[in-house]
C-alpha cells in the first residue's frame, strides 16, 4: 500500500503534490492532514492509497489463512465486476474440502468482509487447482443425464441440495430444453433443484408417491 508525506503552501496544494507523486485522483487516496502550517512553515499531508476490492479480499483470506495454519500462495485477479482469488500450495485436498465444502465457506466470509457497507454488490470468486471449472463440468453432466432420466422415467427428479452457483449451473445447463424445466424449491441452506417433464406445453408434476428421488454424491469419501 503506497503511502507518501507531501506539503505545500496550503493543504489543497500540499494534497496535489501528493496526488501527482502517487500518479492517483483523489477519491483513490485517504488523506490525514498532518500540520495546516503556520508562519513561515508549509502545511503538511499524509496520502495513502485505498485499498482495492481485490487487495481487500487478499488481504482478509491471507489473514485467515494463517489463523487456520494453512500455508497457500494466494493469487489475486478483479476487474469491475468481480474479484478472483486462486489458492496454491501442496493440500489441496483440506482447503477444498469435501464438495468444495472449504472453499465455499471461505468464500462466502471473503465476500461479507469485502461488501460490507457498499450499495452495489462485488461477486468474490475463490478456487483451488481449478476445482470450480472441474465441478461445474461434472454438475452439466449430471443435468443432461437426469434430462435423459426424466423423460425416460416421465417423473420428476429432486437433486440433493446446493448452494447458488451450483444450482445456477443446473439451470443454465437445461435452460434450452423442450423436454424437461427446472425450478428451485426449499429454503436456504437445503434449497435443491427440481427436474421435471414437460409435456404438451405444460409441466408435468406426478404426485408424491411417485417421485423419484435423485441423490447426487460426487465424492464417496470425504476428502482428508
Amino acid at each position: 500500500m503506497n503511502k507518501i508525506e507531501a506539503t505545500g503552501k496550503t493543504v489543497d496544494a500540499a494534497i496535489q503534490s501528493g496526488l501527482k507523486s502517487l500518479g492517483l485522483s483523489l477519491d483513490q487516496v485517504e488523506v490525514k492532514v498532518i500540520s495546516e502550517g503556520g508562519f513561515l512553515k508549509n502545511c503538511k499531508v499524509e496520502l495513502t492509497q485505498k485499498q482495492t476490492d481485490g487487495q481487500k479480499a487478499l488481504t482478509f483470506l491471507e489473514d485467515v489463512l494463517e489463523k487456520m495454519q494453512f500455508q497457500y500462495i494466494v493469487e489475486m485477479d478483479e476487474d469491475e465486476k468481480e474479484v478472483r482469488l486462486n489458492l496454491i500450495g501442496t493440500d489441496s485436498g483440506a482447503i477444498i474440502g469435501y464438495r468444495g465444502e472449504v472453499l465455499d465457506s471461505l468464500q462466502y466470509l471473503v465476500s461479507l468482509a469485502v461488501n460490507n457497507g457498499r450499495e452495489d454488490f462485488k461477486r468474490v470468486v475463490i478456487d483451488a487447482e481449478d476445482y470450480r471449472a472441474k465441478r461445474a463440468k461434472t454438475l452439466e453432466q449430471l443435468a443432461k443425464n437426469l434430462e435423459k432420466k426424466v423423460v425416460r422415467t416421465h417423473k420428476y427428479v429432486k437433486l440433493e441440495p446446493m448452494n447458488p452457483y451450483e444450482r445456477r449451473i443446473i439451470h443454465t445447463a437445461l435452460h434450452e430444453s423442450k423436454l424437461v424445466t427446472t425450478q428451485s424449491e426449499g429454503d436456504e441452506p437445503n434449497r435443491y433443484v427440481v427436474i421435471s417433464p414437460i409435456s404438451g406445453g405444460g409441466q408435468i408434476r406426478p404426485q408424491p408417491r411417485k417421485t423419484l428421488n435423485f441423490v447426487y454424491r460426487s465424492d464417496k469419501k470425504r476428502r482428508r
